[in-house]
């Protein structure tokens, strides 16, 4: 009975390392595989686009001249003018706010305007002036959680919408440090 139990043992750790055999096998020829394929695709990537591929169609441009496979253009219209956009950077805001007394706040933050939009620098300092009046108002509680920091972000975007008269796109809050 002794020679049943250990016979069946034995075959069963045979069997499972022979399957382990087998799948280490597999994976090591399916990673060689994966391994050539991206070595391949990244040696045609190096020359260049392919002309010849069936599977896509030259690009236009909007004067109707081809431009080969997958060659972007440069915003040309006035349209995708006017959604480049630029940053200009606010001073650094450091200021006392209004509940808890003796909190102090530091705030940096940018300003997103359009590409083309011109006079906006000549009204940063006041921009930066209108925000720390308002920081000076606001309470801890009015800015906590996420919530809090998006009514904070669309205060301080309202704020300079009117200052600029409605140059600003947008505001990027960059640092806030409460301390």
């Amino acid at each position: 009975m002794a020679d049943k139990g250990t016979d069946a043992g034995r075959r069963s750790i045979l069997g499972i390392a022979i399957a382990s055999l087998l799948a280490t096998g597999f994976g090591a020829s399916a990673g060689w595989v994966l391994s050539l394929r991206m070595h391949t695709k990244a040696g045609k990537a190096e020359a260049g686009p392919a002309t010849s591929d069936p599977g896509t169609a030259p690009t236009k441009a909007p004067d109707g001249t081809e431009t080969g496979h997958g060659t972007v253009q440069p915003a040309t219209t006035a349209e995708q003018a006017k959604l480049a956009t630029r940053t200009l950077l606010l001073p650094p805001i450091m200021t006392t706010i209004a509940n808890p007394p003796n909190t102090w706040l530091r705030l940096e933050m940018a300003l997103i305007v359009a590409a083309e939009e011109r006079g906006v620098e000549e009204q940063l300092a006041q921009v930066a002036d209108d925000e720390l009046s308002y920081l000076r108002t606001i309470e801890i509680s009015q800015i906590e959680g996420p919530s809090g920091l998006r009514f904070l972000k669309d205060d301080l975007l309202d704020r300079a919408k009117t200052r600029t008269t409605g140059k600003v796109q947008d505001i990027v809050i960059r640092t806030m440090v409460l301390e």
